[in-house]
């Protein structure tokens, strides 16, 4: 039986009122990974069905299309956590064509901010 998503806003808040001590669905004995320079530690549950990235310490912009030059869309707070649906391959920034489609929302994420911290779908 699926798990009910949470929404993006309350993920944010969860994150930043407690500090980044859990994140996602549910937290525990989940798969855990290496936070972003200067982020905290969060756990992932592992049986989530979305993956799960770590955004480091910049506020990042939200983009319509997996590229610099597509429209803004909106921005996530540093060191957020968010569930994204699948990792495509889009315009290279700082080294990487990576880029993460948000889960429960329209836009993209470069993955050149942000760490992996529970498999992603690749499309």
């Amino acid at each position: 039986m699926p798990r009910p998503v949470l929404p993006l806003s309350l993920l944010v808040a969860s994150v930043m009122t407690l500090g980044g001590v859990a994140a996602g669905p549910a937290a525990a004995e989940g798969a855990v990974a290496r936070p972003p320079a200067g982020c905290p530690r969060v756990t992932v549950d592992a049986d989530a069905n979305s993956g799960w990235v770590q955004t480091s310490r910049v506020h990042l912009r939200i983009r319509e299309y997996p590229t610099t030059r597509s429209r803004v869309l909106g921005q996530l707070p540093p060191c957020a956590v968010v569930a994204v649906v699948r990792r495509e391959s889009g315009q290279r920034v700082g080294g990487t064509r990576t880029w993460y489609r948000l889960e429960g929302r329209r836009g993209w994420i470069s993955g050149a901010y942000a760490r992996q911290l529970r498999p992603v779908l690749a499309t």
